[in-house]
């Protein structure tokens, strides 16, 4: 509690003494027009571009109480991921979805809707100031809090982040301690010959790791007087990791006398620092996961390494330009990247230089072509490729009506630490071949509305397997999913709906056959608008399948085939109250959990808590 007061405190004062922005967006949350709020002004936003910038596309801030008591992003209506059982801890997608940048990549952790990236940034166009503070308080034993403010001072954008949560959890050793902060500043000169963006995220997180309940069953019976008095796995296990990104973006945009535009020439630096601490203490000399190589009754495992990146390039386009209404247009842009690693642990460095190009076209106000593509010539990652193509046809541009077919393929170095590892814990020195993984995709979008058919080619995928080693699958998969989003809003009436299917030739891919979400709800005005009520319920379901493990000790997940999980029904119930800006909401978690025989949990070994009570406040000062 003391962390949250304090950083409370610290915006607070920052807010009233000098212009200071933040806007916590670990995930997008869904535009609602049925319900903005009074003395309203509007204010855009975009998202953050380094290297890879695109034309800018302003969408405006949703200041609706839609989704107020959605409070963490893993509870929001898109997000459909397995967890720990309590929010704040490691977490995967159940629909499954490979994704990477160009680059050196020792390890993905697996905290994606906590740990920001650069392009998870905003920056903000707002008319006067704007700014929400956020807090939550839960029963048992959560906090959250979140808070934002933006402003544009005679040309200057700056935008300042933080949020932060405290989780102490029901079971033994579950507590959780993270803080994700970020800074950004944008500039561009009047002449507009010259731009410079400047932002740098922090993200902390201190956790206990327990590994999950060590007899399950046991749980699923009851046979304890509290959630406290089962055991766990590693009940004296925590994890430290703090990350430190860096960005910088300069360019000039080249003109004549006559102001006639020749490109623009853009220089992007970026610095990371990662370091990981694992800590545990055990009774027996036999450490609790059958991998492990250690003898000891102690251990102590870290890592740390920093990471540079330097682009060049040049575009027919500049990094703060809108995109265009033409009805015809052609960009291009193209440049080189160098990449260095530098493992502190080890004394081992990298290198890599990457080759790059990207294009977006228009025709005749139907047609949008996009393409990018990376390709490695030097260094660890050589020979890689990175390419994305994407067609969309406009049917309404106004209402955003389009249908698509895009296309992505990686052909991949495996990430560092699944080919070479020496802890206290584990050992391998493996080579693999590259990761060849294709997406073909086919959508279809109205305003709010999607339906996508994604269809996946997976050869020699790399995983960790139930034995805890990495493994290289050497047959081909074939995953077909079809996704389908529906926000539908009549009057005060309000349904979300978030369906799922998937289906993979592979077992080395495990997902559920069906996953979904479904959120209704009902807004009831008083006072000639003036206060509203807001009732609503929230439902996620997935079929059962194995899904995959978690090791703290590697924070990863992991592919078993022991356990079942899913097939029960996550429901929870909510009431929002809105008064001018302040919305209040109080909301109940996991209702049918006695009825469900305590089989409630989305990771092996995890459960999710029995009832959780939550009130919040969620209140914006300036707009």
């Amino acid at each position: 509690m003391r962390i949250l007061n304090y950083f409370f405190s610290l915006f607070l004062l920052i807010t009233n003494i000098t212009p200071v922005f933040a806007q916590y967006h670990a995930t997008h949350e869904i535009d609602s027009v049925m319900d903005m709020s009074p003395n309203y002004l509007p204010t855009y936003y975009t998202q953050n571009r380094t290297y890879g910038f695109e034309p800018l596309v302003y969408k405006q801030i949703d200041t609706g109480m839609i989704s107020t008591h959605l409070y963490n992003p893993i509870l929001k209506e898109n997000i459909l991921h397995q967890n720990l059982g309590i929010c704040g801890q490691a977490h995967q997608s159940i629909i499954f979805d490979y994704d990477k940048e160009a680059g050196f990549l020792y390890q993905t952790l697996p905290y994606p809707l906590y740990f920001k990236k650069q392009s998870d940034l905003l920056l903000f166009i707002p008319q006067t100031t704007y700014s929400r503070v956020a807090y939550t308080l839960s029963f048992p034993k959560e906090n959250e809090i979140f808070a934002v403010f933006a402003k544009n001072m005679k040309g200057v954008n700056v935008v300042a982040n933080i949020s932060s949560s405290v989780n102490e959890g029901t079971f033994v050793h579950q507590t959780v301690r993270n803080l994700c902060g970020d800074f950004l500043i944008h500039y561009e000169l009047p002449s507009s010959i010259f731009g410079m963006k400047a932002s740098y995220i922090i993200n902390f997180l201190n956790n206990f790791e327990n590994g999950g309940l060590l007899e399950i069953q046991s749980y699923q019976s009851r046979t304890a007087q509290s959630n406290a008095g089962y055991e766990v796995i590693t009940p004296n296990a925590n994890s430290k990791i703090t990350t430190h990104d860096l960005g910088i973006q300069t360019y000039v945009n080249l003109k004549n006398k006559k102001k006639k535009y020749f490109g623009t020439f853009s220089y992007d630096f970026q610095f990371t620092q990662t370091t990981m601490i694992y800590h545990d203490e055990f009774d027996s000399m036999q450490y609790p996961y059958h991998g492990a190589y250690y003898s000891e009754k102690v251990t102590n495992d870290s890592v740390r390494f920093h990471t540079f990146k330097n682009a060049l390039q040049w575009s027919n386009f500049s990094p703060n330009q809108v995109i265009s209404s033409k009805n015809n247009f052609f960009y291009i842009a193209g440049g080189v990247l160098h990449d260095y690693t530098d493992l502190k642990n080890s004394d081992t460095t990298f290198n890599s230089f990457y080759l790059f190009a990207r294009t977006h076209i228009r025709l005749f106000k139907l047609l949008d072509i996009k393409a990018k593509i990376f390709y490695s010539f030097y260094g660890y990652s050589k020979n890689d490729i990175t390419a994305n193509a994407e067609i969309t046809c406009a049917i309404n541009r106004e209402k955003e009506h389009f249908v698509g077919v895009s296309a992505n393929y990686y052909y991949h170095t495996p990430e560092y630490m699944m080919q070479y590892i020496s802890t206290n814990n584990f050992l391998w020195d493996t080579l693999f071949q590259k990761q060849n993984i294709l997406k073909l995709s086919v959508f279809w979008n109205y305003e709010k509305y999607n339906i996508a058919v994604n269809y996946y080619y997976l050869n020699k995928y790399v995983f960790l397997s139930e034995e805890f080693k990495p493994m290289q699958n050497k047959n081909n998969g074939n995953m077909v999913q079809v996704s389908t989003f529906i926000p539908f809003r009549y009057k005060n009436l309000g349904i979300t709906a978030n369906l799922n299917l998937q289906y993979c030739t592979k077992d080395v891919i495990k997902v559920p056959l069906f996953a979904g979400k479904i959120a209704v709800f009902y807004i009831f005005e008083f006072f000639k608008k003036r206060l509203k009520i807001q009732v609503g319920s929230d439902i996620m379901y997935n079929t059962a399948y194995y899904a995959d493990a978690y090791l703290p000790v590697l924070h990863k997940f992991y592919s078993q085939n022991t356990q079942l999980v899913g097939n029960f029904v996550f429901m929870d119930a909510n009431v929002t109250f809105r008064i001018d800006r302040i919305n209040f909401f109080f909301r109940i978690g996991n209702l049918l959990a006695p009825v469900l025989n305590y089989r409630n949990y989305t990771t092996p070994n995890y459960p999710v808590k029995d009832f959780l009570i939550s009130l919040g406040i969620n209140w914006r000062f300036f707009d």
